[in-house]
């Protein structure tokens, strides 16, 4: 009997052994996600938007270790596939009006020292050209963006000084009215752009500098769209008719945006993505806006700056985070008005804030991929919007 039971399980193991040599259909799941992470490794992976110099300026950390508590570094990028990565130097509006510029070049600075230092994985980029370069040889690309004109304190000496050192891309305004263009916040100045806005527009054109409408005035949009001879961008923002916020772009600036040749880059911004969390934002700071207003102004600026840096993340509500699905409605309606060939991705991600639910950074930026195909697009419209369109833009103005 034990011989007979012997022989049976051996003539079992033959024939599953002769099973397991054939060729097991695909799996429809496993097929989908692999093709999905195989497209994310193939397409050119931009985010148009980080604050990561306040780190390396006021923290003193360096971008080639995994950062505590942030969304973007080296390691992280590498995770995510990232190959560019435009980096903000966010300039404090209370430094206007004429405090800016030095503010811009220690950023500058600390920025530059930091990418040599880690030259092995990341490399300064002025230029389209040095993007494809750079991202060919295995290394991620940094551009470096002015985040807010009133740096170069209403001269044109002083921009050129910046785009000699390295700063490809401009914010016009952040959230003042400055010396020659009207922001989103605040009271206007000038109806839009004055003559001096209008010489910049024309210097950065020459210079070959990428022009970023992203927290300028409704009117100084389309000014710029009337006086720029390049396509421009909003490097950081959402769409209005999704969320009302008054840093998302309308309809008619999304159409005049395409007609230029632009690119919008959707912000992953929770209040801008999600009209429900500003408000609940909104409630959180009127709580603690009148304590704080009674704490005595830091008179040493960098001392001031450095303490509202290490403070972010004080007034952002924990629950009811926006999530990736959100960042997809956006997406969805700048390529329903604006078109597929003008959309991409600036995250506008800070240390010290919380991010959208499923971009924990930019090691999840595979999730984006991921959700724009499961809502249809091509496998080149994908590629376009993760970083095509932009490239596009770097390679006709970056020059």
């Amino acid at each position: 009997m034990k011989r007979t039971i012997s022989i049976s399980l051996g003539i079992l193991f033959i024939l599953a052994a002769i099973a397991g040599t054939r060729t097991a259909p695909p799996s429809p799941i496993r097929t989908a996600a692999q093709d999905a992470e195989n497209l994310h490794r193939e397409a050119l992976v931009w985010d148009c938007h980080n604050d990561l110099a306040y780190r390396v300026l006021y923290e003193g950390l360096d971008i080639g270790n995994r950062l505590p508590g942030g969304q973007v570094d080296i390691p992280r990028m590498r995770e995510g596939g990232m190959d560019v990565q435009v980096v903000a130097l966010f300039i404090q509006n209370y430094l206007y009006p004429d405090k800016g510029a030095r503010q811009a070049f220690q950023l500058l600075e600390a920025m530059t020292r930091n990418i040599e230092k880690n030259s092995a994985s990341v490399e300064l980029a002025r230029t389209g050209a040095d993007i494809e370069r750079i991202v060919a040889a295995g290394k991620i690309a940094m551009p470096l963006a002015i985040e807010g004109g009133h740096a170069i304190e209403d001269r044109l000496d002083l921009l050129r000084t910046f785009h000699e050192r390295g700063v490809s891309s401009m914010t016009l305004t952040h959230n003042i009215s400055h010396g020659w263009a009207d922001a989103s916040a605040g009271e206007p100045r000038w109806n839009g752009l004055n003559d001096l806005g209008r010489k910049v527009i024309a210097e950065m054109n020459a210079l070959g500098m990428v022009i970023d409408a992203s927290h300028v005035s409704d009117k100084t949009f389309f000014d710029v769209i009337e006086t720029s001879r390049d396509p421009i961008i909003f490097s950081h923002s959402g769409c209005r008719a999704v969320n009302p916020h008054r840093r998302n772009v309308s309809d008619d600036m999304l159409r005049a945006l395409a007609k230029n040749g632009g690119v919008i880059g959707i912000v992953f911004e929770l209040t801008f993505l999600s009209q429900e969390y500003a408000k609940a934002a909104q409630e959180l700071r009127a709580i603690s806006r009148p304590i704080f207003q009674k704490v005595p102004v830091i008179e040493d600026m960098d001392l001031r700056i450095a303490v509202e840096h290490l403070n972010q993340g004080r007034e952002w509500p924990l629950e009811g985070k926006p999530t990736v699905e959100d960042l997809l409605d956006h997406i969805d309606h700048a390529v329903k008005i604006a078109g597929v060939d003008h959309v991409g991705l600036g995250a506008d991600m800070y240390p010290r804030t919380p991010s959208p639910e499923g971009i924990r950074g930019a090691h999840d930026y595979g999730n984006i991929t991921r959700g724009l195909k499961r809502r249809g697009y091509s496998d080149e419209d994908v590629k376009k919007i993760m970083g095509g369109n932009f490239l596009r833009i770097w390679k006709r103005v970056a020059r």
